[in-house]
C-alpha cells in the first residue's frame, strides 16, 4: 500500500510537471482590462493627428498611465516646444462637471440636494421671476431650465433670472447654453457663505466678493482635496507659478491654440476673464483633470448616490457610449476662433473604476469622433 502510494505520488508529481511545461506564458497573464493596452491604444488615436496632446488613465484611486507628444507651441509662434503631460491648456467645457460637483457638494453638505429651487440659493435681493421660482438645481444642470443669456456677469445673470423662461422640467427638451453653468459662479458661494452675504451688495461688489468665493472653493474643496500640488495657483484663464498670464506679460513656454488643417497658421492663445468661470476657463494638464476624476469616484466631493444621478441624468456630463462593457459616460470641452484655431477635452468614466482625461491644442484634427475613438481604446483594452 505504501509503495502504491508513493508510485501515484510520483505520476502526480511528473503530470503536474508535464502540464506546466505544457502551459503557455500567456495563461497566467490577467485576462481582464489592461490600462497599458488602453494608453498604447490611445497613442494609436491621436499621435500625428493633432498639433499637441496629453492624456492620463486613473484606476482604483491613482494614475496608472500617462502619455503625451506633439507640439505646444510650432515655429509659426517661435521656438517649437514639445507638447508634454505636464503641459496645461483650457479644458473648456469639462471645467462644467467640475462645477456641478462643487455645487452639488456644497448642497450635499446643506442636507439640500438637486431638487432644491434656485430662488431659495440665490440673493434675496434679486428680483426673480415668477416663472422662475421652481427651476432646480437638477434643471439647470442638466441644461432643462429654458434660461436665457444675457452675458457672464452678476448683473447680467440677476437678468436672466428676471426674465420668464421658456420652459423648465425633466420632460423639457434640453438647450445646451453656457448660461445654466455661469449661474454656478453665484450659487457655489451663496450655498457656502449664505445668500444673504450678497444681497446688499452693488452689482460691482458683488461680482467680486461671488468670484474670489468661487474660486476659493474650487481650489480648496476641489483641486487640494484632490491633491494637486498647485491646487492654490490654478486659476481660469493661463497661468504658471508667477501668476496669472495676461496679453501684456506673457508666457513664451506656454501652449497655444492650432488648426491642424493649416499648419503655416499662427496659434493663438485666450486669455479668459473669471467671469466665464462656471462654464469653462480651468487651466489645467491632463493629469491634473483625471486626479479631479478619480477623486470624484472615492466619494470625495460627492455622495456616491449623488455621483451615480450626475451620470445617469447627465448634470456635469454631456452622454454616455454604450460599449462593450457597459455605458461610458463623458463630458467634452471645445472652443475655437473664425480660423478654427481652438482646443478640445474630453473626459470619460468606465465601469471598473477607470477614468481618463485627455487635452489636444487643435479643434481641426484628423483624430474623428473624439468620444468614439476613447471608448474604443478601452473596449480594445480588455484581453
Amino acid at each position: 500500500m505504501k509503495n502504491l502510494c508513493k508510485k501515484t505520488g510520483i505520476i502526480l508529481a511528473v503530470t503536474a510537471t508535464t502540464f506546466t511545461a505544457c502551459q503557455k506564458p500567456s495563461d497566467f497573464v490577467d485576462q481582464g482590462f489592461d490600462p497599458a493596452l488602453f494608453a498604447a491604444n490611445m497613442r494609436q488615436s491621436l499621435d500625428g493627428k493633432t498639433v499637441g496632446w496629453s492624456f492620463a488613465i486613473s484606476q482604483n484611486g491613482k494614475i496608472v498611465q500617462y502619455d503625451a507628444d506633439g507640439s505646444a507651441r510650432l515655429n509659426t509662434n517661435g521656438k517649437e516646444i514639445p507638447y508634454t503631460v505636464t503641459t496645461r491648456q483650457a479644458t473648456g467645457s469639462c471645467s462644467k462637471t467640475i462645477s456641478a460637483l462643487a455645487l452639488l457638494g456644497a448642497l450635499e453638505a446643506k442636507e439640500f440636494d438637486e431638487y432644491a429651487y434656485l430662488a431659495d440659493l440665490l440673493p434675496s435681493s434679486w428680483d426673480i421671476a415668477e416663472e422662475n421660482r421652481k427651476i432646480t438645481v437638477r434643471d439647470l444642470l442638466t441644461h432643462k431650465a429654458g434660461l436665457k443669456y444675457f452675458g457672464n456677469d452678476y448683473a447680467s445673470l440677476r437678468k436672466t433670472m428676471k426674465t420668464p423662461t421658456t420652459g423648465f422640467g425633466y420632460f423639457t427638451k434640453k438647450k445646451y447654453d453656457n448660461v445654466n453653468y455661469l449661474m454656478c459662479r453665484v450659487l457655489i458661494p451663496c450655498v457656502v457663505n449664505g445668500k444673504e452675504s450678497y444681497a446688499k451688495m452693488t452689482d460691482e461688489q458683488a461680482d467680486e466678493a461671488v468670484s474670489q468665493s468661487h474660486r476659493s472653493y474650487i481650489r480648496e474643496k476641489i483641486f487640494k482635496v484632490a491633491g494637486l500640488p498647485d491646487w492654490q495657483n490654478i486659476n481660469i484663464g493661463p497661468w504658471n507659478a508667477s501668476g496669472t498670464i495676461t496679453e501684456e506679460a506673457p508666457d513664451r513656454q506656454m501652449t497655444m491654440y492650432y488648426n491642424y488643417s493649416k499648419p503655416l497658421l499662427p496659434g493663438i492663445m485666450v486669455y479668459t476673464t473669471y467671469k466665464d468661470a462656471g462654464a469653462g476657463g480651468w487651466f489645467m494638464n491632463s493629469p491634473e483633470m483625471a486626479q479631479v476624476l478619480l477623486t470624484a469616484e472615492s466619494g470625495k466631493y460627492v455622495s456616491s448616490l449623488m455621483l451615480d444621478k450626475m451620470k445617469d441624468l447627465l448634470m456635469g456630463y454631456d452622454g454616455f457610449i454604450s460599449g462593450k462593457r457597459g455605458d461610458y459616460h463623458w463630458k467634452n470641452g471645445y472652443w475655437y476662433d473664425d480660423e478654427t484655431r481652438g482646443i478640445f477635452t474630453v473626459i470619460m468614466h468606465f465601469p471598473n473604476n477607470v477614468q481618463i482625461a485627455w487635452h489636444t491644442n487643435s479643434i481641426q484634427t484628423d483624430i474623428g469622433d473624439p468620444m468614439g475613438i476613447t471608448g474604443q481604446a478601452y473596449d480594445n483594452a480588455w484581453r
